[in-house]
Order: structure tokens, then C-alpha cells, then sequence
């Protein structure tokens, strides 16, 4: 009986340790890159402007409301780093969903928004249209991970102007806050 039940008590200590360290591995939960994409074809692989895919804050820049958006900011090589691409969520509209971008008219905010910011050329790109789609929310862990695709024009108040840039394959992983 002793056996029996030292048998059943090491049986029972070995199939209980566990060799998944999934919980060390956060490839799949928290990949390298919160943002990427392909610019013009162009890889694109970006985190927060602190070099860190963990958070996102918003900037300087005070397009939108803080208390009414957050921003999530891919900047390709860390704080001074470019290009750049910035994503505007209206804190009541982080839900799953398709959200088409269409040209700001600065009338209206939008529910989200997407800019390209690229220093290294003299043109001033103003998004045309696109369009983000939210694939995941976690309110407890403030997770939010999507996709997006947009295009790019020159200028803003000419809607025949040729397409600047067309960024396709677009996703982030963010911890918003």
C-alpha cells in the first residue's frame, strides 16, 4: 500500500512540473516590432519613440484631444529616428472593427486616423484613405492589435494630386492607456 501510494505521489510531482516556459517566450504575445509595414514596398519595423514596443503615449503633437484619443506612434529607429507613422484611436471606438480613413477636413474629428511622417523628402504627406481594422481589445491588459493600409497624397486640398506613398501590410500591438 506505502508503494501504491508513494508511486502515485511521484507520479503525480513529475506530471505535474511543467517544461512550457511559454510564460518567457513573448514572441507571439509581444512581438519585436509594434508597428510594421511596407512603405512603397519598403519594409517598415517601428516602436514607440522610446525604442520600447510596450506602450503608447501621446506625443507633442496635439492634433486630437488627449482626453478624447490615443495615439499610438511607430517612429523607425527609436526617438529621432524616421519614417514615422502615427495612429489616432478615439478612446470610445477601441472595439473590434473595420474603420475607414478618408481625408481629414479638420470640420469633423474622425473616430481614427493615420499619418506618415517622412522627413527625408520635401513632400508633405497628408493621408487620402485607408482604412484600420481593430482585431483584438483587451480591456484588463490594455492590448489592442489591428491592422491598416492607406495612401498618401501631396497636397491636401487638391484631391487630384498623385499618390505620395501607399503603405500596405500595416499592423500594431499596443498597450494603450
Amino acid at each position: 500500500m506505502k508503494k501504491s501510494i508513494l508511486a502515485l505521489v511521484l507520479s503525480f510531482a513529475l506530471f505535474s512540473c511543467s517544461s512550457d516556459d511559454s510564460s518567457s517566450d513573448n514572441s507571439s504575445n509581444n512581438p519585436d516590432f509594434a508597428m510594421t509595414a511596407k512603405i512603397n514596398g519598403t519594409t517598415f519595423q517601428a516602436n514607440n519613440p522610446f525604442g520600447t514596443n510596450e506602450f503608447s503615449d501621446t506625443n507633442i503633437w496635439n492634433y486630437y484631444p488627449e482626453a478624447d484619443y490615443v495615439m499610438l506612434q511607430g517612429r523607425q529607429g527609436g526617438a529621432f529616428g524616421n519614417p514615422e507613422i502615427n495612429l489616432w484611436l478615439k478612446k470610445s471606438d477601441i472595439a473590434v472593427g473595420t474603420y475607414p480613413i478618408t481625408q481629414e477636413t479638420f470640420d469633423t474629428p474622425p473616430s481614427h486616423f493615420i499619418d506618415l511622417i517622412d522627413n527625408a523628402n520635401d513632400i508633405s504627406e497628408h493621408t487620402n484613405e485607408g482604412v484600420v481594422i481593430i482585431t483584438e481589445v483587451n480591456n484588463t491588459t490594455h492590448i489592442v492589435k489591428g491592422t491598416f493600409q492607406f495612401t498618401t497624397v501631396d497636397e491636401l486640398d487638391n484631391p487630384a494630386a498623385p499618390i505620395g506613398f501607399t503603405v500596405t501590410e500595416g499592423t500594431f500591438r499596443y498597450k494603450f492607456q
